[in-house]
């Protein structure tokens, strides 16, 4: 029911106050176009006036085409009126939109499998959770985290990555997003930060939007070029060592003592260790994280949960030195957590009591059995030109190096009338496109089994 205090009308009349809020509503949105209005003897008697102070004040409206009169029926807000004070429905256009529906097939998006996530079992522990804590679960959350899972979480390090880490160096937040924005106030004010080239989009997205100074280096078989990382004048590197994204690359023994050499040469150099999927190994042992390597304290190590479990869990973390952890508590310490309680002492339960294992156990296995499936697809289909197939031993994509002599525009502009949606790896470069020309970066996470070896015939037609 709409009330109004006609207390504060002024020197107007009664009518006059009514007409004015009800014509308001109506301009911003708060009346609904085609919304029914209230019948006058309701609206009079919520307001405490009389039918015919309502009856001049609709009829005000009714005459200026705010309302429309319907017979037997009553009033109604008027379903076409335009006004530029009305609320209007923005539509937003994701930068990196999931799976669309109309595409065939999506080899962009490299999301988890939805269909995968341990909902039973992830339920069972928040019941629980929500049984021990109660309260405790509405209360303002810790700085840094809560206390149980940032120890977890230290735990997980040790057994997985080789990381002897204290739980109180650990800053748990909703997003590598916003911890970035966090650890960037951190750093020198003058750093400038080096992306790889080919690498992650979304790292020099952030960058831009934060306002910081940045540049690239160039990538070698074995990683970084520690040639182009010193000609670039870079004092902060982001890294993904353990499995690069596009390139699919792992960062050799010898490379990160080589980097690691370069952190000491300066006080002013930092290296950002993303390790963001470094759980999706399927051969071989992960070598220990540059984190764990480091002498001089200077390499922030970041992980999230989005890709082992979901991008719906807003939980990512990062291992920050003393001394930026000390420059942190000091500086920021008023904030509140962003993540729930709720779903901060969930995860630490889900990772305590091996469910977290279980589950990254079972993605393993499913991953690389979609990865060599994909493969086996491509290469049964002999009208795709694929030299080179890489990327088998990590992540959840591979690259396809094709022998052809369409230019990656004409490959994507001639996949899309296909119904397939992909990227060329060169779409991942700044600069030394020319170097990655002709190769395929297909994510496989989200495709079905049974569409592969179809959407490996239609992909070979783009080629015929």
């Amino acid at each position: 029911m709409l009330v109004y205090d006609l207390t504060n009308r002024g020197k107007k009349s009664k009518y006059e106050y009514l007409y004015q809020c009800l014509k308001e509503d109506i301009l911003s949105g708060k009346l609904a176009e085609g919304e029914k209005m209230p019948s006058k003897r309701r609206l009079s008697e919520a307001n405490g006036i009389s039918i015919r102070t309502v009856m001049n004040a609709y009829e005000q409206l009714l005459m200026e085409g705010y309302l429309e009169s319907r017979e037997r029926s009553g009033y109604y807000v008027v379903s076409d009126f335009d006004s530029p004070l009305r609320y209007q429905k923005v539509e937003i256009k994701e930068a990196s939109p999931e799976q669309d529906e109309n595409w065939m097939v999506d080899f962009t998006a490299n999301t988890t499998v939805y269909e995968k996530f341990p909902f039973s079992m992830w339920t069972k522990v928040m019941r629980q959770v929500l049984g021990d804590y109660n309260l405790h679960l509405m209360k303002r959350g810790e700085f840094l985290g809560s206390p149980e899972l940032r120890y977890e979480i230290a735990k997980y390090l040790y057994h997985n990555r080789g990381m002897v880490v204290s739980p109180d160096c650990i800053v748990i937040g909703t997003g590598i997003e916003y911890l970035y924005s966090k650890l960037i106030g951190l750093l020198p004010a003058n750093a400038v930060y080096a992306v790889e080239n080919p690498g992650y989009r979304k790292i020099r997205l952030i960058y831009e939007d934060l306002g910081v100074k940045w540049t690239w280096t160039s990538m070698s078989k074995d990683g970084i070029h520690m040639g182009s990382l010193r000609k670039s004048g870079a004092t902060v590197v982001h890294t993904s060592p353990e499995h690069h994204y596009p390139l699919g690359t792992v960062m050799t023994a010898r490379r990160r003592q080589e980097l690691l050499k370069w952190l000491e040469e300066s006080a002013d150099h930092y290296i950002i260790e993303d390790d963001y999927d470094c759980e999706f190994r399927y051969s071989g042992h992960a070598i220990p994280a540059l984190y764990g390597l480091d002498a001089s304290q200077r390499v922030i190590y970041m992980n999230t949960f989005s890709k082992t479990l979901s991008p719906g869990i807003r939980i990512s973390y990062m291992v920050l030195p003393p001394k930026l952890l000390e420059q942190y508590v000091n500086s920021a310490n008023f904030f509140s957590n962003t993540s729930s309680n709720l779903e901060q002492h969930t995860l630490a339960a889900f990772l305590r009591d091996g469910y977290f294992d279980r589950h990254l156990n079972r993605m393993r296995r499913y991953y690389l059995s979609q990865g060599e499936k994909l493969k086996n697809a491509i290469q049964m289909t002999p009208t795709i030109p694929a030299e080179e197939i890489l990327g088998m031993e990590t992540g959840t994509h591979i690259l396809v190096k094709l022998k052809t002599k369409l230019s990656d525009k004409e490959i994507k502009l001639r996949a899309r009338m296909k119904g397939i949606n992909l990227c060329c790896l060169s779409e991942f470069c700044i600069g030394e496109k020319e170097l990655y020309w002709h190769v395929l970066v297909l994510n496989y996470s989200g495709l079905e089994e049974s569409h592969m070896l179809e959407v490996a015939g239609v992909l070979g037609e783009i080629f015929v």
